[in-house]
């Protein structure tokens, strides 16, 4: 008589769950964490606390290039110029609404259609250029950012509605308060918890991406051309097409992140806006368990990966101990220790399992 053995399915279960879905696993303890922070300093863990996180810049206006940055990633590129392109951007939002009496569509409009062209550059000296991926966004991330400073200290300060160095929205229009107050920092009860109505605006982002990754044409061409661009060119997709694509999405992204900054904080400084805006892209990216390889990770991950580096950034300020110059060495270790599990992680498994193989033709 055999007795089977019942922890095995369950730990096979088990390794599947945290395999497909190891960037909510991820998320959970790095929120454990952050509670046992927030209540060893005397306070309590509570749906404010979920509710900051939601709203935060890290996670909503980053998350929503996140996106962007890891379609950019899947396909083997890289983007070093979103926090230049968001300022560029959101100064052209800002001035749209100004020079229109706060017309929003326009408002709307040249957001899109500014971040467009900022990610249509990158995309064709990438794709038809041939140019590395990394040397152009590097230079554009010069030039936009540059390009933003000069405007916004030789234009009109009507049209910038600031007499400093920073592009802010009217405040005497009449949609400044629908914008500003209830889009942009407005928020939804739902029993205890306030979820701000931008946090819904990056959920149908988030949505959208996923099904367009997983269930179109398009989507499958992005992996296919990350995993191998030879075989995907064989197999009769425009690989060029494929890259310019990828990075004008990007820009739309970094378009519509633009519009929410206006809505939710009202202004953008060209000179410290979106500072490393790109690499906190990259960090979710990351923590949402896509490749930087190319070829593999889901946008739901990029989601969850904005939520958790957001909640670093929280657990990180809440730690009295730790100086505002060292913040950044902490993020920085994070990046490198997930980094290290994604590249590690495999090998390790691979020698697990030969060893495992090994023992068994021992016993034998």
């Amino acid at each position: 008589m055999t007795t089977k053995k019942t922890g095995a399915p369950l730990q096979k279960t088990l390794a599947q769950c945290w395999s497909k879905y190891s960037y909510v696993f991820v998320f959970i303890i790095i929120l454990i964490v952050y509670a046992i922070t927030i209540n060893a300093n005397g306070n309590h863990f509570n749906p404010g606390h979920i509710s900051g996180i939601l709203s935060s810049q890290n996670t909503v206006i980053v998350g929503t290039m996140a996106i962007g940055m890891a379609l950019v990633i899947i396909t083997g590129q890289i983007d070093l110029s979103l926090g230049s392109s968001l300022v560029l951007c959101a100064g052209v939002t800002i001035m749209s609404y100004n020079a229109t009496g706060g017309n929003v569509l326009v408002m709307l409009l040249a957001a899109l259609g500014s971040g467009l062209i900022c990610g249509l550059i990158n995309g064709v000296l990438v794709g038809y250029a041939k140019m590395p991926a990394f040397i152009v966004t590097l230079g554009t991330m010069l030039i936009y950012r540059s390009l933003t400073l000069s405007v916004v200290r030789e234009i009109d300060p009507a049209l910038t509605g600031s007499s400093s160095s920073q592009f802010s929205m009217i405040s005497s229009m009449p949609s400044y308060d629908f914008l500003r107050m209830k889009f942009g920092t407005g928020s939804l009860r739902l029993g205890s918890i306030q979820i701000p109505y931008i946090s819904f605006l990056f959920v149908a982002i988030t949505l959208f991406f996923i099904f367009l990754m997983s269930n179109t044409k398009y989507g499958k061409s992005i992996y296919a051309v990350g995993s191998n661009e030879k075989t995907a060119r064989l197999t009769g997709i425009n690989v060029e097409r494929v890259k310019v694509s990828v990075f004008a999405v990007t820009g739309l992204l970094v378009g519509v992140a633009s519009f929410i900054q206006a809505c939710k904080i009202g202004n953008v400084t060209p000179a410290s806006s979106g500072t490393s805006y790109e690499m906190y892209a990259i960090a979710a990216v990351v923590l949402g368990g896509v490749s930087m390889a190319g070829g593999r990770g889901k946008i739901l991950g990029v989601f969850f990966g904005a939520l958790s580096y957001t909640t670093i950034n929280f657990i990180i300020v809440s730690i009295p101990a730790l100086s505002p110059d060292i913040q950044n060495t902490f993020q920085g270790l994070v990046l490198i220790v997930v980094i290290l599990v994604q590249t590690a992680g495999p090998v390790i498994k691979e020698k697990f399992v030969e060893l495992r193989h090994r023992t068994k033709q021992v016993h034998q």
